[in-house]
């Protein structure tokens, strides 16, 4: 089936309209959002603001808007079912689901089914909120989660159904100075960029940074000195969250295992592994923790993460950047400090392909 954007446009504006209403301090709703979401997200309520002023979609161009619906499927009716990591990701998905159909039921995550509330409400009931879903052949279902949720999610929905699942990923950034640049200012520059990138979410979401490569050795040295001194002075503006005892065992772990083969560089709560093997790809969990890494041939490196990388943050040369482009078309690959804020035009997680999977 096939529906004409502008009608598609429409629905999706109008979530965007209340999109805004979340992100506006002075509203209502948004006044709502912040101690809700602050109560739900395990996020300070520093963390939630920076969310909301920095990563919420409020002003998508028509053309972002435009490729959104032209990219989705027609749907008789769709399915949004939504994971507790990133509260913004509540927008996007939705939208998608409103893009493929104007009979939309959303199922929140049991976690955090704050934001997709406030959206209902601030739309005025642009779509369902629902326990539990009941998709039949030819709907689509648009599912956020672990690999292992969407697995199981496979399992379960009947066949004919289309599934459009985006599970586990991460990000990483490659940084690399061209020629004739001071180093040290560089090095402060960018990881100034990339600190926000990092503390956003506490790196919970598929394009949070957790590892930065670089091919010198003394780069990367200067890099890891400077990104931990701004993540240590971004967090006395934005503190780090609450984790919980699995994800602090997770980080005792990863610094452990650093400090026997390599070196840590403490960064307020979290901490920069630093690594200058050059044989090794470690990514740390989550809570704000970076890895640097030196890698002979950075193209080949970023490549090797290719299935699990749904975002590559750069500052690097235009060629460099291209090449990265073509090595892992599937992610998406942006300007350090813009990783957490992707163009309006579709998934943020291009892994799973526009037309999704036949069941």
């Amino acid at each position: 089936m096939t529906e004409p954007v502008y009608a598609k446009m429409q629905r999706v504006l109008r979530l965007v309209g209340a999109a805004r209403r979340v992100a506006d301090p002075s509203d209502p709703i948004g006044r709502k959002a912040r101690v809700e979401l602050a109560r739900v997200t395990r996020l300070s309520p520093q963390g939630v603001e920076l969310a909301l002023t920095r990563c919420l979609e409020v002003q998508p161009s028509e053309e972002e808007l435009e490729t959104l619906c032209l990219r989705t499927p027609s749907a008789g009716r769709s399915h949004v079912l939504l994971s507790a990591s990133v509260f913004v990701a509540a927008h996007r998905a939705i939208a998608l689901g409103l893009a493929s159909s104007p009979r939309v039921e959303v199922r929140p995550s049991r976690r955090e089914p704050v934001m997709a509330a406030l959206l209902l409400e601030a739309s005025g009931g642009a779509f369902r909120i629902v326990e539990e879903i009941g998709p039949l052949p030819g709907d689509h279902v648009w599912a956020y989660g672990s690999d292992a949720t969407l697995d199981a999610l496979r399992g379960e929905l009947p066949a004919g159904v289309v599934l459009h699942g985006h599970g586990t990923g991460l990000g990483a950034a490659l940084v690399e100075p061209q020629g004739g640049v001071d180093e040290t200012s560089f090095a402060d520059r960018v990881a100034a960029e990339l600190a926000v990138d990092v503390a956003l979410f506490d790196q919970r979401g598929c394009l949070s940074p957790r590892v930065v490569l670089t091919s010198s050795p003394d780069f990367a040295r200067l890099f890891a000195a400077a990104l931990a001194r701004e993540l240590a002075e971004l967090e006395q503006r934005v503190p780090r969250g609450w984790l919980s005892p699995d994800e602090r065992a997770a980080a005792t772990r990863y610094r452990d295992t650093m400090l026997y083969l390599a070196d840590v560089v403490p960064a307020g709560e979290g901490f920069v592994g630093l690594d200058l093997d050059g044989n090794r790809m470690i990514a740390p969990p989550v809570g704000r923790l970076v890895h640097v890494a030196t890698v002979e041939e950075p193209t080949q490196a970023i490549a090797r993460l290719g299935p699990v990388l749904a975002a590559v943050g750069v500052a690097c040369s235009a060629e460099l950047q291209e090449r990265i482009r073509q090595a892992v078309p599937l992610a998406r690959v942006s300007a350090v400090g813009q990783m957490q804020r992707p163009p309006f035009d579709g998934p943020v997680d291009l892994r799973a392909g526009a037309e999704g999977e036949r069941l």
